[in-house]
């Protein structure tokens, strides 16, 4: 059984909404989507993470080194990232297990994302 199907359709969609309306509103992340189309940016992501935890793949955006090219993304920006993923992962009730194996995925993603792999406070 993959993780998409552990979590199922309705609920992964909810978690990556809730997900990102922390993120929009973040301190240390949402400068990033200042000028970002909300809506279909959190649709792009629920089709992009079904896809890589196993589901159907529908995700038809670019490529996400295209994407985030401009962006200078650091390490303490990924651990944010991820600490809130987690943090959302466990509110909507998911079980360790699969909140382990879908950040597993998602750390694989980070070369392809974090261009600057310094940080100023490591």
């Amino acid at each position: 059984m993959t993780i998409y199907e552990q979590i199922g359709a309705e609920r992964l969609a909810a978690i990556v909404q809730a997900f990102y309306v922390k993120v929009f509103q973040d301190p240390m992340l949402a400068h990033f989507f200042m000028n970002v189309d909300h809506e279909h940016l959190v649709a792009m992501q629920v089709d992009f993470v079904s896809s890589m935890l196993g589901g159907p793949q529908r995700y038809r955006g670019k490529p996400l080194e295209n994407l985030h090219d401009p962006m200078i993304i650091r390490p303490p920006h990924f651990r944010r990232r991820q600490r809130i993923l987690q943090e959302t992962m466990a509110e909507f009730g998911l079980d360790e297990a699969v909140i382990a194996a879908w950040l597993k995925q998602e750390e694989r993603l980070k070369p392809l994302i974090m261009k600057d792999q310094t940080s100023c406070a490591e």
